[in-house]
């Protein structure tokens, strides 16, 4: 059995989930995979859950935002870095705090110090990737560790898995994508009659949709996780800058319903496409109006989808996965298994 040292930091919806599917997922963790996932600290932006031993995961997972002066575990001011250097090289940090697109941070700081502290880093959240992936991932090479984000690039559906492992020996010559569940929600009952308005709103009444909504809809979700698929696919450098945006803020449902009328479908549609004789890339986020060939048409409701266009394997997609925390909090699992899966097999 392979004891895994675990440092969460955030612990909002996607962190919180990411608890509970320890706590459940336990003892299958054990059985089928050999791992025995020991959660030290989970820090938030005013300090650490953290006792020197592994937390109690029934305690952590139903802990409100009061219940910290409460915890004996709770230590005000301890850093999630200064936990990780005290604890030395070997463990894993899960990292779901808030993204920062702008700095990368409280997130770049959090990797930066797990990666040269020996620690493999697993991330859900995208601002610190978003500002410095390619940095990021020299560190991890010359620390000899991993970092892995699928959490970041679409929740629980695999597009890295499928870019990176499953397309291994062809050539990405292009990538498209359905990546934001709530835009695509409110776009499929537009066509289904509502106004933007009202779609929005039913959304947000069911929880889909945040009360801000600003980061979804007006196409820079899914700006983050085209151009984070894109960077790791090819091994690239662009930055948010690089791609055009465009949401589905401005759209009208007559717009949309036309397209429905005409056996058509209107989707935010994510592009990287390749420029003539090797130039660089475009990226690109904009509404688009699909034809029932395109292999993303069926793409409905919260559901996403992913298409590679490769020289030797045709196009390959793949579509669906669960678009919320718990979608978000397994992807984070499955990086972690797979990291200690290889471990344990070059060991």
């Amino acid at each position: 059995m392979l004891k895994v040292p675990l440092v969460v930091t955030g612990f909002g919806h996607v962190g919180r989930a990411f608890v509970s599917l320890l706590r459940d997922k336990g003892e299958e963790l054990r059985r089928r995979y050999g791992l025995a996932p020991e959660v030290l600290a989970v820090a938030r932006v005013e300090g650490c859950f953290h006792t020197g031993a592994p937390l109690d995961l029934r305690q952590l997972s139903r802990g409100g935002d009061d219940w910290t002066a409460g915890n004996p575990a709770w230590r005000e001011g301890l850093r999630a870095t200064d936990v990780i250097a005290g604890l030395g090289p070997g463990g894993t940090l899960v990292e779901c705090t808030v993204s920062n697109l702008r700095t990368g941070e409280p997130g770049l700081s959090y990797i930066s110090s797990a990666l040269r502290s020996g620690w493999n880093a697993v991330a859900a959240s995208k601002g610190a990737l978003v500002v410095g992936l390619p940095g990021l991932r020299v560190l991890a090479a010359e620390n000899g560790v991993l970092l892995r984000f699928s959490g970041a690039t679409a929740a629980a559906l695999p597009t890295l898995d499928v870019g990176l492992v499953s397309l291994a020996g062809t050539r990405i010559e292009g990538i498209q994508g359905v990546l934001n569940g709530t835009s695509n929600y409110i776009l499929t009952r537009m066509g289904e009659g509502l106004a933007y308005a009202e779609a929005l709103k039913e959304a947000q009444d069911k929880g889909i949709a945040e009360p801000d909504p600003s980061h979804d809809v007006g196409g820079w979700d899914t700006a983050c996780k085209i151009l984070l698929i894109t960077n790791a696919c090819l091994d690239a450098a662009y930055v948010l800058a690089d791609v055009h945006v465009r949401g589905i803020d401005g759209l009208t449902g007559d717009f949309v319903r036309t397209a429905r009328a005409e056996g058509r479908t209107v989707k935010l549609l994510a592009t990287a496409a390749p420029g003539r004789k090797g130039e660089r890339w475009s990226l690109d986020v904009r509404p688009s109006v699909l034809e029932p060939t395109h292999p993303l048409y069926h793409v409905d409701g919260t559901e996403k989808g992913i298409s590679f266009y490769t020289d030797s394997m045709g196009t390959v997609t793949v579509t669906g996965g669960r678009s919320n925390p718990r979608g978000a909090a397994a992807a984070l699992l499955k990086d972690l298994i797979n990291i200690h899966r290889r471990e344990r097999a070059s060991a």
